[in-house]
């Protein structure tokens, strides 16, 4: 507590902080990926097919990565906190798929559809931060109270 006197969390709490900790490290692996497609869907455009292949291996690597992030299981209380969780690893995979196409078609329409789907991403993922941030203690102190 504020006091510096240990707290015994009752195990749905302890849950919740669980699921709080693993969405802090999830959320911080996608950023991470998604950093990763940002710099290639800002940076200078191919100049030959080996370029667009090349960029398009980092793409599909990210894509990997997306791929074998797991969402950690939040408990019934955050389904909306995992929502947004989904929303935004779906945003980020759709950005990586419009890359591809990209660079596999020289189709500029779907490197527009790629940065603005990055931006939704990032956005939907600083919602996410936000979330986490104001379930967890000590900014959410009236819900860490109750587990006194």
């Amino acid at each position: 507590d504020s006091f510096g006197a240990p707290v015994v969390m009752s195990p749905y709490r302890l849950r919740q902080q669980r699921f709080l900790a693993e969405a802090t490290t999830w959320a911080d692996e996608l950023a991470e990926i998604g950093d990763s497609l940002d710099a290639i869907a800002r940076g200078p455009q191919p100049q030959s097919t080996g370029a667009a292949f090349r960029l398009a291996e980092h793409v599909g690597q990210a894509d990997a990565r997306l791929d074998a992030l797991t969402l950690p299981e939040a408990p019934a209380e955050y389904s909306l906190l995992a929502l947004t969780m989904q929303q935004a690893v779906d945003t980020y995979a759709y950005a990586a798929e419009q890359l591809l196409v990209f660079y596999g078609n020289n189709d500029g329409q779907a490197l527009a559809e790629a940065q603005a789907s990055l931006t939704l991403a990032r956005s939907a993922l600083g919602d996410l931060r936000e979330g986490i941030a104001g379930l967890t203690y000590p900014l959410c102190r009236e819900v860490w109270r109750e587990s006194r």
